[in-house]
């Protein structure tokens, strides 16, 4: 795992918005809840979260500069 990559859990997603949060850590420490949109999310067809879902994910800005979530990839239970 590299330095700008980290592991979260779906907190929620909402599949008709394409939009939810990453609950994540950062060194140890709980960070601030991670907004993902669903065009951040590598997978093929439909891209949605599941709650409680596992992820890895690299942390980008939005066109305001805000924090979110980038290259979002769902990992095997």
């Amino acid at each position: 795992m590299s330095d700008n990559e980290f592991m979260g859990k779906v907190i929620w997603f909402d599949p008709r918005r394409g939009i939810g949060f990453l609950e994540w850590e950062k060194e140890g420490v709980k960070q601030k809840d991670m907004f993902v949109h669903f065009s951040d999310i590598n997978s093929e067809g439909f891209k949605t979260l599941y709650k409680d879902q596992k992820v890895s994910f690299n942390l980008g800005t939005n066109k305001n500069g805000d924090p979110k979530a980038i290259n979002v990839i769902i990992l095997k239970s």
